[in-house]
């Protein structure tokens, strides 16, 4: 590998990852489209080599979320646990997806979400509650991530990108806590997914792609929660559906 691929995917792994861990959505949103349209991989190995850099990136603003106090980990737990079957059988079943709709599909997906955010931006936060919330309304959006897991395990995408606004507006948890409590979430998924894909791949691992990639993503993973300290949450909302636009146009143009 020459020395400008291994800078750029560096690079690539420093303002995603601080992108990912400020705003809390999944890398792979933005990793699987690059790896296919900028590094020629193939739709099958960029999904894998997609999940394996997030777990750097993940690892490294898990650490940091935590360490901040942004986390609620029980309801990490629980989220992993109910997203974790998905993701494996979206994993094993991954190989049978045909390549020429995984553009399309990660398209549509970041613009339904940027559409998600747009109908809850205008709630408001006052009068809610930041670490407390209601069980009963936390079983019943159990199903997106449960879904999503699936979703995840095929395309790499992240499942922060549909629970936050839900977090926010259904169960009454402020941004930041509802993106610090998401991203060990994705880590755990991302580590899973990446190990069965990698288990079961027929196809070699460019493992030098992996290794550059999740350089720049551990330290990106340690930039973004600070840049999200620094942010007010009507930044923070607006920076990701602008980016969820902009990325779904952009696959979606492509894929057509």
């Amino acid at each position: 590998m020459d020395p400008l691929t291994i800078l750029s995917l560096a690079i690539a792994g420093l303002l995603i990852a601080t992108a990912a861990m400020a705003i809390g959505i999944g890398g792979g949103i933005l990793w699987t489209p690059l790896l296919i349209l900028g590094y020629g991989l193939s739709p099958t190995n960029a999904v894998t080599v997609s999940l394996m850099i997030q777990v750097a990136g993940l690892a490294s603003g898990s650490i940091a979320y935590l360490r901040a106090g942004q986390t609620l980990p029980r309801l990490s737990l629980t989220l992993f646990l109910v997203a974790l079957p998905g993701v494996v059988l979206g994993s094993l079943f991954a190989f049978s997806l045909p390549p020429q709709y995984v553009q399309l599909a990660l398209g549509i997906m970041a613009m339904t979400l940027a559409l998600l955010f747009v109908s809850t931006q205008e709630e408001d936060s006052r009068g809610r509650r930041t670490r407390d919330y209601d069980a009963r309304r936390l079983r019943k959006i159990l199903p997106v991530p449960a879904f999503f897991g699936g979703v995840m395990g095929f395309l790499s995408t992240g499942i922060g990108e549909w629970l936050i606004p839900l977090l926010k507006s259904r169960l009454g948890i402020d941004m930041r806590l509802a993106i610090g409590s998401i991203i060990p979430v994705m880590f755990l998924l991302a580590l899973t997914a990446s190990s069965l894909r990698g288990l079961f791949s027929s196809e070699a691992i460019p493992w030098e792609f992996v290794l550059w990639g999740a350089l720049g993503t551990v330290i990106g993973g340690q930039i973004g929660p600070q840049i999200n300290k620094r942010f007010t949450e009507r930044l923070l909302k607006e920076a990701f559906i602008y980016l969820m636009t902009l990325v779904g146009i952009h696959l979606i143009f492509q894929a057509v």
